[in-house]
C-alpha cells in the first residue's frame, strides 16, 4: 500500500487549489476540535481541583479553644454520614500561619494579629458537590460552631460550565467534521471523475478495486494528516502565548503549563481523526465510482 503514496502526492501537486481547499477545511475543523477539547480538559481540571479542596469551612467561636474530644465528636458525626471525603481540624496557631502566608506581601495586615484573634476551624471535603448543603446544615448544629461557609455556588457553576462546553463543543465539532467529510468526498470525487479513462483502462488491464482506490485513499490521508499538524501547531502556539495570562487568571490552580505529554497525545488523536476522515472520504469517493 505504501508504494501508492508517491502517486498520491504527485496527484496532489498537480491540483494544488483543490488540495489547498481540502487541507484548509480539515485544518479549520480540527482546530475547532482542539480548542474545545482544551477548554473541556481545562474546565474539568479546574472542577476536579475545587472538588478536592476543602469545600465547607466551619469556624468555632473566636474566643474558644475546642477540646480534642469536641473536635473528634464533630468528625465522627460527619464521617457517619458517609458523605465526606476528608475532615481536617485547623487550630488557632495553624490559622495564624495560613493568615501570614496569604498576606505576606502586605506587612500592615500582619501587625497586631495574634493566634487568639483567629478562630479555629474544621475543613471538610465532600465526595460529591451535591452533598455540600447537607454537610453544611449538619455543621451548623454542632456545638460551639459559630459560622459555616461553603463553595456550593462555585462548584455547581463550574460543573454546569464543563457540561456546557462538552455539549456545545461536541455539537459544533461534530457538525463541522461532517461538513469536512463531505467536502473531502466531493474533492476526491471530482478527481476520480477526471481520471475516468485512466481508471477504465486499469480495469481492462485487470487491476483490482483495491489497487485503483489506494492512491485516492492515500490522498485523503495526506489531507487529514496535514490539516491535523497545522491545527495542532496553531492551537499549541495560541496556548503557549496565552499561558502567562491564564496562569495569572488561574492563580493557585496548578494546571498550567500544559505538559508536553498531554499535547502530544492531543496531536496523536488529531492525526488519527484526520487520517480516518480523509481515508474514508477517499475510499467512498472511488468506490462509489467503481460501482457505477
Amino acid at each position: 500500500m505504501i508504494k501508492h503514496l508517491p502517486l498520491a502526492w504527485q496527484r496532489i501537486r498537480r491540483s494544488p487549489y483543490q488540495a489547498l481547499a481540502a487541507v484548509s477545511i480539515m485544518t479549520m475543523s480540527l482546530f475547532l476540535g482542539s480548542v474545545f477539547f482544551l477548554l473541556a480538559a481545562g474546565s474539568q481540571a479546574v472542577l476536579t481541583y475545587f472538588e478536592t479542596r476543602p469545600q465547607v469551612n466551619a469556624f468555632f467561636k473566636s474566643d474558644l479553644v475546642p477540646t480534642p474530644q469536641a473536635v473528634d465528636l464533630i468528625k465522627t458525626n460527619l464521617q457517619a454520614t458517609n458523605l465526606v471525603a476528608d475532615v481536617k481540624y485547623i487550630s488557632k496557631e495553624e490559622a495564624l500561619k495560613l493568615y501570614k502566608e496569604l498576606n505576606k506581601s502586605d506587612p500592615l495586615l500582619l501587625e497586631a494579629v495574634t493566634a487568639n484573634m483567629l478562630p479555629a476551624s474544621i475543613e471538610v471535603s465532600a465526595k460529591n458537590p451535591a452533598d455540600l448543603k447537607p454537610i453544611a446544615e449538619l455543621l451548623k448544629v454542632q456545638p460551639d460552631i459559630d459560622d459555616v461557609r461553603f463553595a456550593e455556588d462555585i462548584v455547581s457553576q463550574l460543573a454546569k460550565w464543563t457540561s456546557s462546553v462538552r455539549l456545545i463543543g461536541f455539537s459544533l465539532v461534530g457538525s463541522h467534521l461532517i461538513i469536512t467529510f463531505i467536502i473531502i468526498l466531493l474533492i476526491i470525487s471530482i478527481k476520480v471523475a477526471n481520471r475516468r479513462d485512466e481508471i477504465v483502462l486499469h480495469e481492462l488491464l485487470g487491476a483490482t478495486s483495491g489497487y485503483i482506490s489506494t492512491p485516492f485513499v492515500w490522498e485523503g490521508i495526506i489531507y487529514g494528516v496535514t490539516g491535523a499538524f497545522i491545527a495542532w501547531g496553531v492551537s499549541y502556539l495560541i496556548l503557549l502565548y496565552s499561558t502567562p495570562f491564564l496562569a495569572g487568571f488561574l492563580a493557585g490552580i496548578p494546571i498550567l503549563p500544559v505538559s508536553l505529554w498531554f499535547m502530544f497525545s492531543l496531536l496523536g488523536g488529531e492525526l488519527l481523526l484526520g487520517a480516518v476522515i480523509g481515508a474514508v472520504g477517499g475510499f467512498l469517493a472511488v468506490r462509489r465510482f467503481l460501482k457505477v
